[in-house]
């Protein structure tokens, strides 16, 4: 491919300073491959051509030209991803989302704001806020991660139990297919019964069926106050019967999550917080309330005397301030940054249903121990809704190239374990490059088929995300 020629022709078509080829003297070359990868270190980013568009019409004409050409394109957002998704490593054009990133319009009578895709999490949570709403959707990558991005992967994160996916607070769409077309799915009403609503489609699509520019997102009312309970807790099964505790108590549950001894050691040793609790312990439970009253209060010291007089805690401790409650919530959302950044990890995100986690976990541990002799495990997760992070992070002694070799080698037996459980192979971080081989494991071959035929009606050539998910 003459990439000199594809910056040319796209530089034409939406302008020159929205293209960037490598070596152009632009950009530093380590910023430019940055832009066609993700958290994963499995594939290394190989491409020539980085383009910004700053508008729906902008990433049409890019994708049209990609389909006139053949083209391939990896639509790039804030690259938070753990499954490869935006890796572009076969010469693609990467489009960059970073420059749509502005509010297009708001309605406070649905309650509504209408975005470009390339918004920060966080700034969204902030455009909600400042005008007296509350987008609820939250996880650990909120600070970098682009809502087109958490969208095209359906992310769910820390408050799921509550609030729902992402899926669940979409209202409206505008998405790019893979022959340029624009479709522009309403988000005005809330009712709109007009046969099969194929913004779904989209949501959870990973960029392979089209780039998503703009999105219609719900509202809803912010949490009058929050508090966080901080637990230590000695087995695995106790966490269980904590979490069925809560529904004995009329109190918002917002949050439910879980962390081992290992993480927390990596979370004190990177973020140099101190220890929660005068004691170790095998694990730790955060839980996440809503309190609108002192009757509120008063059942937030129930719940913590109930757990406590049932033995099912070491220790335990309420935040009694919203500075308490960031500090509690580090220990859990310091995990990712704190084995991403400093060890070569290899992360399985995974679901099951929770009366089924016990007997799973049981018989994973017996895999893991069998097959990841000297590895360490990280066990985490949004327990809470099932999910769990299961992290095996590589030995010092041993290069990357074969500590993935090996991981690749026992992931068959551990998804079967999941496909015996019930569960799902990925819960919330997508299929990506890494999953797409084991994807049989919670699709039939039917509903696979059927996703390639939807994916051949979107973007007939495969040019958008290829290699990805199918």
């Amino acid at each position: 491919m003459d990439f000199t020629k594809t910056k040319t022709e796209l530089g034409k078509l939406i302008g020159e300073k929205k293209v960037i080829q490598k070596n152009d003297g632009t950009m530093d070359d380590a910023l430019f491959d940055s832009y066609g990868t993700d958290r994963t270190k499995v594939y290394p980013p190989n491409y020539q051509v980085l383009v910004f568009p700053e508008s729906t019409e902008d990433v049409a004409s890019i994708v049209t030209y990609a389909y006139q050409n053949g083209i391939s394109i990896v639509p790039s957002g804030g690259r938070t991803g753990y499954a490869g998704g935006a890796v572009a490593k076969d010469g693609e054009i990467v489009i960059s989302m970073s420059k749509m990133n502005q509010v297009m319009d708001f309605d406070p009578f649905l309650g509504t704001l209408h975005i470009q895709a390339g918004m920060i999490t966080k700034n969204l949570h902030k455009e909600a806020e400042e005008r007296g709403f509350y987008f609820p959707v939250d996880f650990a990558a909120t600070g970098s991660s682009h809502i087109g991005g958490n969208i095209a992967t359906n992310a769910g994160g820390v408050r799921v139990v509550r609030y729902g996916l992402i899926r669940d607070w979409i209202l409206g769409l505008t998405v790019v297919t893979g022959k340029g077309e624009v479709f522009r799915f309403n988000g005005e009403i809330l009712k709109n019964n007009t046969g099969y609503d194929l913004k779904h489609l989209f949501i959870g699509s990973e960029g392979t069926l089209g780039i998503i520019t703009e999105a219609v997102v719900k509202l809803t009312k912010p949490p009058k106050d929050i508090r966080v309970i901080f637990l230590a807790v000695p087995e695995y099964k106790n966490i269980l019967e904590i979490f069925k505790e809560t529904h004995n108590f009329d109190l918002p549950l917002l949050a439910f999550e879980f962390l081992t001894d290992y993480c927390l050691d990596k979370v004190k040793e990177h973020l140099g917080v101190p220890d929660p609790f005068r004691a170790p312990s095998k694990y730790y439970v955060l839980m996440e309330f809503e309190v609108n009253n002192e009757t509120d209060e008063e059942k937030l010291y129930s719940i913590l005397e109930s757990i406590t007089e049932k033995e099912l805690i070491t220790d335990g401790s309420i935040a009694q301030n919203s500075r308490q409650n960031e500090t509690f919530w580090k220990y859990r959302e310091g995990i990712s940054e704190s084995l991403s950044l400093a060890y070569t990890v290899h992360k399985n995100d995974i679901s099951l249903p929770l009366r089924n986690m016990e007997a799973f976990l049981g018989e994973m541990s017996a895999l893991l121990t069998q097959k990841y002799q000297g590895f360490s495990i990280a066990l985490f997760g949004h327990i809470g809704d099932g999910n769990l992070h299961l992290n095996i992070v590589k030995p010092k002694d041993l290069s990357d190239e074969e500590f993935f070799k090996q991981c690749k080698q026992v992931d068959p037996e551990m998804f079967q374990l999941i496909q015996k459980f019930k569960g799902s192979i990925s819960a919330e971080h997508g299929i990506g490059l890494l999953k797409k081989d084991y994807l049989g494991f919670s699709r039939s071959q039917g509903e696979l088929d059927t996703m390639k035929a939807i994916k051949l009606a979107f973007d007939p050539k495969g040019i958008l995300n290829p290699g990805k998910v199918l």
